[in-house]
């Protein structure tokens, strides 16, 4: 399809989709477009994918920016495909793409070019004729075999011949009827977002009204006012041009009596209107006027210019220089980009979120501008004024000044952005549909205002189910519905980003249980919401120098959802760093060649593995951090379905909803101040027990090397010498320094001082211990020697 169009077109970010009521859609989100504003537009790719997404009934293009088109209406038959002579005539003479409208009864001319400054249609032939600020439905039905071709000159004979209007004498207008204004729709707005009051027409027009009126209704009828005057009264233009603005909603068409509320609010406006806008007649060409034109587009400071190539009052101008075409970027571009000065990197609104500039997008704005400001220079008849004029964009051209300007736009008012400017709200959950609130479920369209930098990989859809994850959750638990509750709660609570149960997770269990498959799923629906990390991450290593740049840390900042590889078997956790990050504070990260920067985690930390980690703590600070979920049902290879990641992902809405019940839970559970609200699980619980009681190594020394003996006592550096030797024995790398050691044995035997050492009471070595104590001193200097009494005064019987 479109084979005709060019490859930079449908490449381009000119793209909407249309509904039944051909009103133009935006393809990222669904929800109503704006011609004037590029946000809202897509992709040839991305337009076509949502027609099926979203059920609508095709695509469209902007025009503009020398994109052209002519819509003329009634002016074919369906069934045979006879042309009227009107539409012959000017296909024949146009001699450029042109195409069957949606209904098969008109046609539609795309060329390049530039319209003839004047009345845009006539309605009673059925002819329109655009340059800007319409979209045109594109059907690729063709009517010939020609490509979009630049077509200025052809553009001016059509309408030369059907819509310039034949001049007449003045004749001033009665009361109460105005004359009305012979300029094009797009020109009118140009003027009035220009004029004095401009910022607030431009704002309405735009759909911002809250920061003038109270409410939606009073910012129409003002509105209404202001397009009163501009179009001259005439209550179909402005009905036209209230419709392309982001004020326009379904109320506008419903019934208020014999009329609608968009007619009754424009027959007030005109009723109310006093003075109408009247265009300065144009003046005659001269020598400069090209050159005054093409100076006022460029708007540049250069020299002497004529008088009429001053710039308007209010109208910016920039210096031929860095600086002047860094502040046209930043003028240009300000709504799409923003320079965070701590990651070093350029952020672009992509329509849905902010995305950092990986693929050099900010070099395409920066070629798009400059190339902008050369077709601007067609025009300047003045050698010299053409000449330095063209010279500054060619230099401009360069990778060194781009590079240069582009450097100094990082600085500009409205350009910098902090990375903690970034995600504040986190209580939202960013969509491919839109905006979902979490605790409400309402869904709401994208806003690049909200600076969300992550996108989850699926749609919001409240009627989904997911019989296929729930039946796979049945199997995974084992019909443990405890256990299946847990799971769906602490999924849930990764949705959002708080980290109030201070916890991490551990799915713990042999191969062919499913766990990799749960995570898989999760890490597909959350998109970038969800990060993968390596399990050297949060192990305790040597090797990391103190205060060396984490980029595996910072990397993390916004996620909610943090998958880690297992980790190689008996690797340790660092119990310091899992405190950090799973205990609501503010921490330090940085990338490596970047700046610090602090951030609070909202990440949730989930290790899938078959090799749990030693922790060697023994302390409430960490043990309360470990939830270890059991995946212990093994699933034959027999049973197991190749096909089930596809069937699973083809359930993502559903597995959505799944969570968002889950979340409903957890924040039932954590009301009233209530910092847990997982549910209660024995399978965790257990789990989690039987985890702590084999990682408390002292208490297997003791098992191992002593024995409860009323009486009996041992010497502390005794006992220390006899810990070491078995850490030896038993090949435990990690050991206890003395103090520390003594500090754990303490939690199960009294110590007591004596007049030449200290000795635990109520204790005997076994034969294990008298073994391992009778191996030597050991390897830590710290221990003293036995000061040359006999190994029996060391360990001996009270009597």
């Amino acid at each position: 399809m479109l084979e005709q169009f060019p490859q930079a077109l449908k490449e381009s970010r000119r793209w909407v989709c249309f509904n039944a009521a051909k009103t133009p859609i935006n393809p990222a989100t669904g929800q109503n477009a704006k011609p004037n504003d590029p946000a809202t537009w897509g992709t040839l790719e991305a337009a076509q994918a949502a027609v099926s997404r979203f059920g609508l009934r095709g695509v469209g293009v902007l025009l503009g920016d020398g994109l052209c088109g002519i819509d003329i209406d009634h002016c074919r038959d369906p069934d045979t495909g006879v042309l009227s002579d009107m539409a012959r005539e000017i296909i024949d003479g146009m001699q450029t793409y042109a195409e069957e409208s949606p209904s098969g009864t008109g046609v539609h001319l795309l060329f390049t070019g530039q319209k003839p400054a004047g009345a845009c249609r006539k309605s009673s032939i059925g002819l329109e004729m655009y340059d800007g600020g319409r979209y045109f439905t594109v059907t690729g039905k063709a009517l010939n075999d020609l490509a979009i071709e630049e077509r200025t000159a052809q553009c001016a004979a059509v309408h030369a011949k059907y819509l310039a209007k034949p001049e007449a004498p003045w004749v001033p207008a009665p009361a109460g009827v105005w004359q009305k204004v012979d300029r094009s729709d797009e020109e009118l707005l140009r003027t009035a977002c220009a004029a004095r009051d401009g910022e607030r027409f431009a704002a309405l027009y735009a759909g911002d009204w809250q920061a003038y009126y109270n409410s939606h209704s009073e910012a129409d009828l003002s509105f209404c006012n202001l397009l009163a005057f501009w179009f001259g009264a005439d209550v179909e233009r402005m009905d036209h041009v209230f419709r392309t603005s982001g004020l326009m909603r379904p109320k506008w068409d419903e019934r208020r009596g014999a009329k609608t509320y968009g007619r009754w609010t424009l027959e007030r406006a005109v009723s109310d209107c006093q003075e109408v806008y009247t265009p300065s007649p144009e003046p005659d060409k001269t020598p400069f006027a090209d050159q005054d034109e093409a100076l006022r587009a460029l708007n540049v400071k250069y020299g002497t210019q004529s008088p009429a190539a001053a710039p308007a009052p209010g109208v910016k101008t920039y210096s031929l220089d860095d600086t002047g075409n860094a502040r046209r970027f930043r003028d240009r571009y300000a709504d799409r980009v923003r320079y965070n000065p701590t990651d070093k990197c350029w952020m672009v609104w992509d329509g849905a979120r902010w995305k950092r500039d990986d693929l050099a997008t900010i070099k395409g704005l920066a070629d798009e501008m400059l190339d902008q400001m050369d077709k601007a220079c067609f025009g300047i008849r003045d050698i010299n004024t053409a000449g330095a004029l063209r010279r500054h964009v060619q230099k401009s051209r360069s990778s060194r000044s781009k590079e240069a300007f582009l450097k100094e736009a990082q600085h500009l008012p409205g350009i910098p952005m902090l990375p903690e400017q970034f995600d504040r709200n986190k209580g939202l959950l960013n969509l491919r549909n839109g905006i979902l609130n979490l605790a409400r479920r309402e869904l709401v369209p994208h806003d690049r205002a909200r600076y969300i930098t992550r996108m989850a990989q699926v749609d919001y859809d409240p009627a989904a189910q997911a019989p296929v994850w729930e039946a796979f959750i049945q199997s995974v638990t084992g019909g443990d519905a405890q256990l299946a509750e847990y799971l769906q709660v602490m999924v849930g609570y990764c949705l959002c980003g708080s980290t109030r149960e201070q916890c991490m997770f551990f799915l713990y269990g042999d191969g062919a249980n499913g766990k990799s498959t749960f995570l898989e799923t999760l890490a597909k629906m959350l998109g970038d919401y969800c990060m993968n990390a390596q399990a050297d991450t949060i192990a305790s290593t040597r090797s990391r120098s103190s205060g060396a740049a984490r980029s595996d840390v910072a990397r993390l900042k916004g996620a909610r959802f943090v998958t880690l590889e297992e980790g190689d078997q008996g690797a340790t956790l660092d119990e310091g760093l899992v405190k950090q990050m799973t205990g609501g504070n503010t921490i330090t990260a940085r990338f490596q060649y970047g700046k610090e920067f602090e951030f609070r985690p909202e990440f949730k930390l989930v290790e899938a593995t078959n090799h749990l980690p030693k922790i060697h703590g023994t302390d409430v600070g960490i043990w309360r951090r470990i939830r270890l979920v059991p995946f212990t049902q093994s699933i034959p290879e027999e049973k197991q379905d190749i096909l089930l990641p596809q069937k699973l992902e083809a359930e993502l809405p559903g597995i959505l909803n799944w969570a968002l019940d889950g979340l409903q839970k957890w924040l039932a559970n954590s009301q009233g101040g209530r910092r847990h609200g997982l549910p209660a699980c024995a399978a965790v619980d257990s789990a989690v027990s039987a985890y702590k009681q084999d990682q408390d190594r002292i208490a297997a020394f003791l098992a191992d090397c002593t024995e409860p003996a009323e009486g009996s006592t041992v010497q502390a550096s005794v006992l220390f010498r006899t810990y070491l030797n078995w850490c030896s024995e038993n090949n435990e790398k990690w050991r206890m320094a003395n103090k520390q050691f003594g500090m754990e044995v303490k939690k199960h035997y009294e110590i007591r001082k004596g007049m030449y050492y200290n000795e635990y009471v109520d204790m005997a070595l076994s034969d294990e211990g008298m073994r391992c104590m009778a191996l030597g001193r050991g390897t830590d200097p710290s221990v003293a020697p036995a000061r040359s009494r006999p190994l029996y005064e060391q360990t001996r019987l009270k009597n």
